[in-house]
């Protein structure tokens, strides 16, 4: 049988997926392995922390019910490169010396991100609690909680948390969706982690980011032959971040007085062109595939499985029929735990996003005849 027969043959079936990681390298997240990316002993380039007061401000947390607007302390974070980070925490750490306190916890850490990432995120919010630090990259914005911040600070993770998060608030607004790293995902095939895979268009490059850049600038934290195994599994990848991150320019440059508003028409810039590309009808809901990989990626998967579906599920929802990023990946991240089957699968997207079975079925197989050569 062909390459074509058997994509044909799986998108014939509406099933997409490979077998539980086979297109994962490490099982968990980037947090979840054991290699120090970024240490102590790394330059810290923050200068200073300034408190401007206390009142109403835009805090967002996902930890119940709270109002948007609620009191915080306002500090503003300086850098020797010329970047600032506006740091707003909860009023309920009670007083200035607590709230600057638990702001020093994070500016060491901010302090070592590259220039190219630190000058793409404007603000913190600090929250009581444990749930899981998140970041909005319409807004250059990361929320981070206490205790989940003390929890990765004894894993020593913190530092590898703020990166993260870094390229959501900074990266994804201009690259996620770019020709130039949609085609390295297509080109390389897997996935550096099971979150990667679980969430490709969220997730993808935060999680892939730091490992690139810890074998372009700091090799040696890398154990050799988990080194060679990243590169063979993610090399477009890497070679993507390598031009955010050159090899042979300092991470840490001068950034001009009006840096803000250059980010602010890069990011205008960037969402033109993907508006653009799908009035162009570059997507699946027009009726044309985006750009095809150079071999069929089908190939190779395992067409009965409902955690192989999801990927193709994902693009489905989110491009094709225009579903909530954020609601898809959390119905998303569980898919192969919870459903049997790819057709158990597409049925319980349909009802969960109130959209017809027809209609999902036939987007999910629009997408399969994309991921053919």
């Amino acid at each position: 049988m062909s390459p074509t027969q058997r994509c044909l043959l799986a998108a014939a079936a509406l099933l997409v997926a490979s077998p539980a990681g086979a297109d994962e390298l490490y099982p968990s997240s980037v947090v979840g392995t054991e290699f120090d990316y970024i240490t102590d002993k790394d330059p810290d380039t923050f200068k200073s922390l300034e408190f401007k007061g206390k009142g109403p401000e835009e805090m967002p947390d996902k930890s119940g019910d709270a109002p948007l607007i609620q009191e915080a302390y306002r500090f503003d974070a300086t850098f020797s490169d010329g970047t600032k980070i506006r740091l707003n925490v909860d009023a309920d750490f009670e007083s200035e010396g607590a709230a600057k306190k638990e702001a020093l916890r994070y500016t060491p850490r901010l302090g070592k991100l590259p220039t190219s990432l630190r000058r793409g995120v404007e603000r913190v919010v600090v929250h009581k609690g444990n749930p899981d630090t998140t970041a909005f990259s319409d807004r250059g914005l990361i929320v981070v909680y206490s205790a989940n911040a003390t929890k990765r600070i004894s894993t020593h993770d913190l530092e590898e948390t703020i990166f993260h998060e870094s390229v959501h608030a900074a990266w994804d607004g201009l690259h996620a969706k770019s020709k130039g790293w949609l085609a390295a995902q297509r080109s390389d095939g897997k996935f550096i982690t099971r979150y990667a895979r679980k969430n490709p268009k969220g997730e993808d490059l935060a999680e892939s980011a730091l490992f690139a850049f810890t074998l372009i600038h700091h090799p040696e934290r890398i154990p050799a032959p988990d080194a060679k195994k990243i590169r063979a599994a993610i090399p477009a990848r890497i070679a993507f971040v390598k031009t955010l991150l050159p090899p042979d320019k300092p991470l840490v440059f001068p950034v001009k007085a009006n840096y803000r508003e250059a980010l602010a028409e890069a990011y205008r810039e960037a969402a033109k062109s993907t508006a653009d590309e799908k009035a162009a009808g570059g997507d699946a809901k027009g009726g044309k595939c985006p750009a095809k990989p150079g071999k069929c990626a089908l190939e190779r998967l395992d067409v009965r499985t409902a955690g192989g579906i999801s990927d193709i599920l994902s693009n489905a929802l989110m491009v094709g029929l225009e579903q909530d990023e954020s609601k898809v990946n959390d119905f998303l991240s569980d898919a192969g735990e919870k459903h049997a089957s790819a057709d158990d699968l597409i049925k319980a997207a349909a009802k969960e996003f109130g959209l017809e079975e027809a209609a999902v079925r036939a987007q999910v197989k629009a997408d399969l005849h994309c991921n053919c050569s």
